[in-house]
């Protein structure tokens, strides 16, 4: 007698196992496909319009540390950029991860807890904090220290580490506000619904000169958070499966971190030889 049900059972395994050829092979593709979409038409790049990193200037051409760094990297290796999309910082993370985008260029921190979901490219730069307080500093805010002893309110990026250095400083969460973008902190900051608005040290520099006619200015930078070193590292973050391309991308970054080109792309923006990298990305996802 026919066995219908043996006959099924044989057509789900084989299906099976045709599904996790493809799957294996889609994985495959992808790792081995980024540096022909490079070298092809160009990778997609998500930006966070954020200065120094990369940000729209004033004839509306994407430029930043970031962006003109990655250029040259990827002009090294025969590639080049074929799209950049503006991104909630939010969404910077999970568009890489879901091919909606190839990499990420915002001057992104590189934190452990970043490097569970992303593959960091070495570090391009290395800076110290700051942040934007009224003129005259009236409170004395010096630190996230500062900060949480007299119960002030600090506004942060929306997702950026500078919420895990005002936790980590003791601030309560009550008076951490998470805002979407520097013009919207700096609202914030005049209004008087926060102290401080808490940045990089060199997007600190950036604001303050932007905004010359504004009542603010800047705390003196500082690179320690609750004893700990506060130096943060940014570098591209790619996917995880792009690892072959990422080994030789960091081969053409890391000959190009600190030579004058590199340091007059930083100077350009605000930035300074000081600011370059102090670590290697390993240490910096170990924490």
């Amino acid at each position: 007698m026919f066995d219908l049900t043996k006959k099924l059972s044989i057509r789900t395994v084989i299906a099976g196992f045709a599904s996790a050829i493809l799957a294996l092979s889609a994985t495959v593709v992808q790792a081995e496909g980024l540096m022909d979409r490079a070298t092809g038409d160009g990778l997609r790049v998500a930006f966070y319009n954020f200065k120094p990193y990369a940000y729209k200037d004033d004839n509306d051409m994407l430029t930043g540390t970031d962006v003109e760094t990655l250029r040259v990297v990827l002009d090294r290796l025969g590639g080049k950029i074929a799209e950049a999309q503006a991104t909630d910082w939010g969404a910077l993370i999970p568009g890489v991860k879901s091919n909606r985008f190839d990499v990420v260029a915002a001057g992104m921190f590189v934190t452990p807890k970043r490097c569970a979901e992303v593959m960091f490219s070495e570090p391009t730069f290395g800076i110290q904090q700051a942040m934007v307080v009224a003129k005259g500093n009236p409170k004395g805010i010096t630190n996230y220290e500062s900060i949480a002893e007299m119960g002030l309110k600090v506004g942060v990026v929306s997702g950026a580490a500078q919420k895990d250095f005002a936790t980590s400083a003791g601030v309560m969460e009550e008076n951490i506000s998470q805002l979407p973008d520097n013009p919207t902190g700096v609202a914030a900051l005049n209004a008087g619904r926060i102290d401080a608005w808490a940045v990089s040290a060199p997007g600190v520099r950036q604001i303050i000169a932007s905004l010359p006619d504004d009542p603010i200015e800047s705390t003196p930078a500082f690179s320690e958070v609750a004893g700990k070193v506060a130096v943060s590292h940014g570098a591209f973050a790619f996917r995880k499966d792009d690892a072959d391309f990422v080994e030789a991308f960091n081969a053409e970054l890391t000959a190009f971190i600190g030579t004058p080109e590199h340091i007059a792309i930083l100077e350009a923006h605000g930035m300074t030889a000081d600011e370059l990298p102090l670590q290697s990305t390993s240490d910096l996802c170990e924490g």
